[in-house]
């Protein structure tokens, strides 16, 4: 049995909890106005579609995870690939960590310049947002889940908030005709929710550091969660604004905070929009940066750190290339939210069969003995 270092270590519901927030920004923000702009008013049918491969997917991950012993993941993998091999990979991972890392914070940057700070110059903010990010990935997984409890638990009860609000504007018939413009603008959303539900395989390169073996209940509790996350600001946006108007709309579930207001007196209250979103960017930018760091090939405990300063400052780059917000957003939709599916599908796949080569070849030397 592996041993698991205790003080470096998250229980199955810290681990669902980290999911709620670091991939459920994704689900609850960066996905939903490519989905209306794909499936227009059918959207909220493509989120409840997806959930069934992702439910056939859950078995492969499950195989990994026990046929690799909940070992580090690459360890497992270098004894069978070779460590040349498994670096390689490792190495390929991380670099697309960072650009997920880079998309979290360009999103963040763009946003924070569009609602609260119009004058602040990104790079101030790119700075500021990573300096944070860097000091809590340097920490233990234990530190950022402990932090992650604390801060969803107000990210949870905001996000109630703005759903009972604002029901005095929904209007649910705007959800009708169903399959208005037939099956295809369905099935072309679904690789768009599909590129969330895939980040739980986070959780398999982190299963070293869970206590307990992951089941089949929490990867099945975890996409029940995340389609929820993705359903409620989905169909908030297109009851309250209508799918054409949602469609347009840079940040959707921000808009919606736009519409609250309690009685005559009360409302402007979207400054409270503000703490969710920096909240889930910064745990989400935390874990992406800590796997950077778990997983990279220098074995020191300096080196690593070294690593970790290097990929911020890489991420810190990639997000103030000087590209258009209209190019930013084309290239999310064409490439990086497909390819975050693709990748982490394949990559279960490949590990699968690894696993099956893994077994094949024990089989044949208990038979040769």
């Amino acid at each position: 049995m592996l041993f698991i270092k205790q003080s470096d270590s998250i229980t199955a519901v810290h681990m669902i909890l980290l999911a709620m927030t670091a991939i459920g920004l994704n689900n609850h923000v960066f996905v939903i106005s490519p989905l209306i702009d794909t499936s227009g008013r059918d959207a909220w049918l493509t989120v409840l579609l997806t959930i069934l491969p992702t439910i056939l997917w859950i078995p492969l991950i499950l195989y990994i995870h026990k046929k690799s012993n909940r070992q580090p993941l690459f360890v497992w993998l270098s004894n069978i690939i070779g460590p040349t091999l498994s670096k390689v990979l490792a190495i390929l991972l991380m670099c697309y960590f960072i650009i997920l890392t880079s998309v979290s914070l360009r999103e963040t940057v763009t946003w924070t310049n569009i609602t609260f700070l119009p004058t602040t110059p990104p790079i101030v903010l790119a700075i500021v947002f990573v300096f944070i990010c860097w000091m809590l990935a340097g920490n233990n997984l234990r530190i950022i889940s402990m932090l992650n409890v604390f801060l969803l638990f107000f990210i949870t009860i905001f996000g109630f908030f703005v759903a009972i609000a604002n029901i005095q504007h929904k209007q649910p018939s705007l959800l009708l005709p169903i399959l208005e413009h037939g099956y295809g603008r369905v099935f072309d959303g679904m690789i768009y929710q599909a590129s969330g539900m895939s980040e739980m395989f986070f959780f398999l390169l982190l299963q070293h550091k869970i206590e307990t073996p992951i089941r089949f209940r929490h990867y099945f509790i975890i996409s029940l969660i995340l389609t929820v996350l993705t359903l409620g600001p989905l169909v908030g946006a297109i009851i309250e604004f209508g799918p054409t108007e949602a469609s347009i709309q840079r940040f959707p579930p921000y808009e919606e905070w736009g519409l609250v207001s309690i009685g005559r007196y009360i409302e402007h209250v979207d400054f409270l929009s503000i703490y969710q979103w920096l909240s889930g960017v910064f745990i989400r930018i935390s874990l992406l940066l800590f796997m950077i760091k778990e997983f990279s090939v220098l074995n020191s405990k300096k080196r690593k750190s070294r690593s970790l300063l290097f990929s911020a400052a890489i991420t810190i780059i990639l997000t103030l290339l000087p590209i258009t917000d209209h190019r930013f957003i084309a290239l999310l939709r064409t490439f990086i939210l497909p390819s975050t599916f693709w990748i982490f599908f394949s990559l279960s796949i490949f590990l699968c069969i690894t696993a099956l080569i893994q077994v094949i070849a024990k089989r044949r030397s208990t038979n040769e003995i």
